[in-house]
């Protein structure tokens, strides 16, 4: 049986929210968004498909990772947003090669509870864009890589 992969992906670059409430992607994190999602696709990542937190930001980088893809268009799934409980999609993460595109510090927190089983752990550091990628073995999922912008 193939392993059970997931994805996490911190939403790109957004403007400042003096600028917009909204908060969408800004200039620099549309590129950024596309450079990672391009590297995804060279790379042969298999992403079956891609959930988001449902703010316009997550939004406009799942759209931005489903179109470089080819894959179907994004989910809004709860459990990614900010201060989200990180048990409650824990529990739901049964689709393999799955990409979940959330913020901070709920991101951060996901991991280290399904890698350790706990929420305050450290696991790593997500930055705008960067992909998480984990696999299930067992009970918990193991870090296998993270993908930052500043390594393309």
């Amino acid at each position: 049986m193939a392993a059970n992969r997931v994805y996490f992906v911190q939403h790109g670059l957004a403007v400042d929210k003096a600028e917009d409430s909204e908060r969408p992607l800004s200039k620099a994190g549309v590129q950024q968004t596309k450079k990672m999602a391009e590297a995804l696709r060279d790379s042969k990542v298999p992403i079956s498909s891609i959930f988001h937190s449902g703010k316009l930001r997550a939004l406009q980088t799942a759209e931005i990772f489903a179109s470089t893809l080819s894959t179907s268009p994004s989910s809004t799934i709860e459990g990614l947003s900010p201060n989200d409980d990180v048990t409650l999609l824990a529990q739901k993460l049964g689709t393999n090669e799955a990409l979940y595109i959330g913020h901070l510090p709920c991101l951060e927190k996901l991991v280290a509870y399904l890698v350790t089983g706990n929420e305050n752990g450290s696991i790593t550091t997500f930055k705008n864009s960067a992909v998480v990628c984990l696999e299930k073995h067992d009970a918990h999922y193991q870090l296998q890589w993270h993908l930052t912008p500043e390594l393309l």
